[in-house]
């Protein structure tokens, strides 16, 4: 039988994702924190079935640290759970910053935790907090309408951390509803310096532990954005690349007039569609186990040429389908999703009265994605 998560394509809706301001000078962030009606109803029209909604505990916490959950805001959550359900759209509701950690704190863009939620007890006290207070909030909502996602991109933790965070947290949530479907993610296992820019020489893809993906209602979940060379090509928060503009597929080659270096790790590798199905294979394994697989995000900053972009995104998009994987890309609107996306080159619809990426959509809906 057919897993639902396998149909969930769409988009990540991020105006909850962060409390810096920096971001908004990518993206058009609502103050408040509120999503847009509007997307989740293009979203529904363009054929697409779901949403993942990362946010940041800031957003919605009181108290010192903002770590205690506050009613008062949860209002923000509640409210794309019932659109989704008016517009017959799945909610993933991620933690994006969670209490000791973040994926961004290495960025400028960002700030940093004060203490770790690997490692020490408090933070990861307030994490499970977390968790079942959505647990209790949410659970009469059908799993078909929601579903939690337990941590953005955890990055370099070791087997007996993972299980040490997200174990009790699994555990938490399903004493409230053993039904919830809950995305792991995996951790990226960084081989050189990792910051938000994707500066680095490997990235290994490594999914969630063998004792996570045991547990019932449990979909690993991973993120795709390899090649880095390419789907962070002159991203606005990463030192200029010194690297040819991309082609797909991709062999990375020193741009004229750059410093000289040796190319080494991911950068001296030829990407294409198989090398892309290596990458991912101890997913792929688990797909064979019959063990659910989603990503929750994908996609590509808008600095290199639109055509080399959309031919990625078939080979990614085949490869995820032939393999029964749901994926949502980073955004709806703005870089790295289908609505004012930026690619300078790209032919553009009008949609909404907005700039609708007509043929990236129609990709992502795997229509025409096979050449």
């Amino acid at each position: 039988m057919t897993h639902p998560a396998s149909g969930w394509r769409g988009f990540n809706l991020i105006d909850l994702f962060s409390t810096s301001v920096r971001w908004k000078e990518f993206w058009s962030l609502d103050d408040r924190g509120e999503v847009p009606e509007e997307d989740f109803e293009m979203i529904r029209d363009l054929g697409f079935t779901f949403v993942r909604l990362p946010v940041s505990y800031l957003f919605l916490g009181k108290g010192p640290y903002g770590r205690t959950p506050d009613p008062d805001r949860m209002h923000l959550v509640d409210r794309v759970i019932a659109l989704g359900q008016k517009y017959g759209v799945h909610v993933s509701l991620n933690i994006h910053r969670a209490p000791g950690y973040c994926c961004l704190s290495p960025s400028q863009f960002d700030f940093a935790e004060r203490d770790n939620l690997f490692t020490d007890d408090e933070p990861l006290a307030a994490y499970i907090t977390w968790w079942r207070t959505f647990a209790e909030r949410y659970r009469d909502v059908p799993k078909a309408d929601l579903s939690f996602d337990l941590l953005n991109e955890p990055i370099n933790v070791d087997e007996v951390a993972f299980n040490r965070t997200f174990l009790p947290a699994i555990e938490a949530i399903h004493a409230v509803n053993p039904d919830r479907y809950i995305m792991v993610e995996g951790s990226f296992r960084a081989h050189g310096s990792f910051d938000a820019g994707g500066a680095v020489d490997i990235v290994e893809m490594v999914p969630p532990t063998a004792a996570a993906v045991a547990l019932p209602n449990v979909i690993s979940s991973m993120h795709l954005y390899h090649p880095l060379g390419l789907t962070r090509y002159n991203c606005a928060w990463a030192a200029p690349s010194d690297l040819e503009p991309p082609t797909w597929p991709y062999r990375p080659r020193l741009a004229s007039g750059s410093a000289p270096r040796v190319l080494t790790g991911d950068e001296a590798k030829l990407w294409d569609k198989e090398t892309l199905r290596e990458l991912i294979a101890p997913y792929l394994e688990l797909v064979k186990a019959g063990h659910p697989v989603h990503v929750g995000e994908m996609g590509a900053w808008p600095g290199f040429a639109h055509d080399v972009y959309l031919d990625y995104c078939r080979d990614v998009v085949d490869l995820l389908a032939e393999n029964g994987i749901g994926y949502a890309l980073w955004a709806f609107r703005g870089p790295f999703g289908v609505i004012d996306n930026g690619f300078a080159d790209a032919e553009y619809e009008t949609y909404h009265g907005l700039s609708l990426d007509r043929q990236l959509a129609d990709i992502l809906k795997n229509e025409g994605a096979s050449r």
